[in-house]
């Protein structure tokens, strides 16, 4: 049985997916807004890409995806480090 570590076994880059979910819920929420018009937040400019309403939407769905995955990546690394079990992940996964 391989050694255990309290570091998580994917180091915990898994966490790096929710960043770039992130980045892509930004790019959707501030996408309508030009380079010449941004939106100023929190002393920040946001400027969009003004991209199609469909690559929008596929791109929204690749956030959702990319959250899942850590999701599952994370209660996995729970699993095999000993914090839960396999039944656990399985349950908080959706394995039946």
């Amino acid at each position: 049985m391989a050694e255990k570590n309290n570091i998580g076994d994917f180091d915990y880059q898994e966490a790096h997916l929710e960043y770039i979910a992130e980045r892509l819920e930004h790019d959707s929420e501030y996408n309508n807004n030009s380079y010449d018009n941004p939106v100023m937040k929190e002393g920040d400019h946001h400027y969009g890409f003004e991209l199609e309403p469909k690559t929008i939407e596929f791109m929204r769905d690749v956030m959702n995806q990319l959250r899942q995955l850590e999701t599952i990546l994370r209660e996995y690394d729970l699993a095999i480090s000993g914090d839960t079990c396999e039944k656990t992940f399985q349950e908080r996964v959706g394995i039946k």
